[in-house]
């Protein structure tokens, strides 16, 4: 939102308040002066209950909205509002709030609420407890999916772009994850772990689910598996979908055709396939390979963590590295612990196979082993950083 609306806006509330505090105290002097009795007049009737219902109601929704909403964008001295309400009157109160509010969105950078020509609202989540490392996250809705994006205080249409998949643990914090886990980009940032040569920072970009269990029908590579189902038995008799309803094409689609565009869209960036990339783990780490073979135009890079090869063993990696074009960058890694340990050897296999493809390693593919690390969060944390520094400064 333009800052001249802003302006406008704190504008519009700070005349409301004006008005509710002239007013409040023009006809409380007259009744007092007069002796009139407040209660009495509030209850004398089916008519004044009315009015006073009204005038309560909206006074008890209105504190807490201000208290909520000072601690997610945080302002300071709500307290002293509240109090004022008390000895003036909520009319002036409440739209003095507003229009302090707009003055802070104003002043804050990266908090500006924008809408889009889709019309689809970006909130603004600031966290005094965690850092930001400059930024902020911000998140919006994008067609039934919720989508997590962190600005840096500085981009431009040169801003490179990061979208990863598993939003739900990718940027937010700890406390707020399932499994009280996180990937600790705004965190990695910040201790100075992420850099850009360029000083360019990412924006870096979660995508959700609909639904938490539409995540294999999502990321599983579709052309490959749909025509190949016994690669599905790898998975195990417990695991194993009973029937899989592949929507990784329309997936990787919606990324590149519709998200891609419209977050360009927000952030004014000039879309170009060396600053865009994709970044998963696991299941993601085959839904980035996938990406950007299916849409090496939009998507330069693919940065894999822990990639699920067990899921179709040799035949997945041969047709994965077969299917890959020319042109694009790979990263790949894995651990050797928790289930990690069952991935090793097939990342070596892989790695195999793409010196074999003739890919040149560390330039345009570049592979990790790290020992002793796991499969989750917690460990994909503390090594973040390495396939994202090498995507922005090789």
């Amino acid at each position: 939102m333009k800052q001249t609306n802003r302006n406008a806006r704190a504008f519009f509330y700070f005349t409301v308040s004006a008005v509710g505090l002239v007013t409040a105290w023009y006809f409380n002097t007259i009744a007092i002066l007069r002796g009139q009795d407040f209660f009495g007049s509030w209850f004398g009737s089916e008519a004044d209950l009315v009015v006073a219902c009204d005038l309560l109601l909206t006074a008890f929704a209105a504190v807490p909205f201000m208290i909520f909403e000072s601690k997610k964008l945080g302002m300071k001295n709500v307290g002293w509002y509240i109090a004022a309400g008390f000895i003036s009157a909520i009319a002036f109160v409440f739209p003095f709030f507003l229009g302090m509010r707009e003055l802070h969105l104003k002043k804050t950078k990266g908090s500006n609420s924008k809408t889009a020509a889709s019309g689809i609202a970006v909130h603004t989540v600031q966290t005094q407890e965690r850092e930001l490392a400059g930024g902020a996250i911000e998140n919006f809705v994008f067609e039934g999916r919720r989508i997590d994006v962190w600005v840096p205080a500085e981009h431009d249409g040169e801003t490179p772009l990061l979208v990863a998949h598993d939003g739900g643990n990718f940027l937010l914090d700890v406390s707020e994850t399932w499994n009280h886990q996180n990937w600790g980009l705004p965190e990695a940032i910040a201790t100075g772990r992420i850099v850009a040569k360029d000083g360019k920072l990412p924006i870096i970009v979660g995508v959700y689910r609909v639904d938490d269990s539409l995540r294999m029908a999502e990321l599983a590579p579709e052309d490959i598996l749909k025509t190949r189902p016994h690669m599905l038995d790898n998975i195990g008799a417990i695991k194993k979908p009973s029937q899989l309803d592949y929507k990784g094409n329309e997936y990787q689609d919606m990324l590149a055709l519709r998200l891609v565009p419209e977050l360009a869209k927000r952030y004014g960036l000039k879309l170009d396939p060396s600053r865009t990339a994709q970044m998963g783990s696991s299941l993601g780490g085959l839904a980035v390979l996938y990406g950007v073979s299916r849409h090496p135009e939009v998507f330069g890079t693919a940065l894999g963590l822990s990639t699920a090869w067990l899921l179709g063993c040799q035949e997945l990696i041969d047709l994965t590295v077969e299917s890959l074009p020319k042109g694009v960058r790979v990263y790949s890694d894995v651990g050797t612990a928790e289930l990690d340990a069952t991935y090793c050897s097939w990342h070596y296999n892989f790695v195999e196979a793409m010196d074999k493809a003739g890919w040149q390693r560390d330039l345009t593919y570049k592979a990790e082993l790290y020992p002793g690390t796991g499969h989750k969060e917690s460990w994909w944390s503390q090594r973040v950083e390495h396939p994202i520094n090498w995507w922005l400064n090789s």
